[in-house]
């Protein structure tokens, strides 16, 4: 990892890790402790891993041409997800989670 300056950072945190400080509004950081359930650290890497994975996504979506009116879009996203989630509560109902009937 590097400064703003661009020279690496030497010494900081474990080896592979970075150590910093942020400042956001008060609101945000007890949000975000809140959620983080006592790992602050790991809770906003998980939230910038998931933004690199959706970030890859669309750059192979793009990749593959599904750009401008082929793009994805939230409502559609929406949609799916929905209909993920019926399809997650139907299995419940059924009972054993592998979708399967028993005999």
């Amino acid at each position: 990892m590097t400064s703003e300056g661009g020279a690496a950072t030497p010494g900081e945190g474990k080896a592979g890790m970075f150590r910093t400080s942020i400042t956001m509004p008060i609101d945000l950081a007890e949000y975000a402790q809140r959620r983080a359930g006592g790992n602050l650290s790991g809770y906003l890497a998980d939230l910038v891993a998931d933004q690199r994975r959706r970030e890859a996504v669309w750059a192979r979506l793009a990749e593959h041409g599904y750009v401008g009116d082929l793009a994805p879009t939230e409502a559609g996203r929406a949609e799916i997800r929905a209909r993920l989630q019926q399809h997650a509560a139907r299995k419940a109902r059924r009972g054993d989670g592998t979708g399967q009937q028993a005999a």
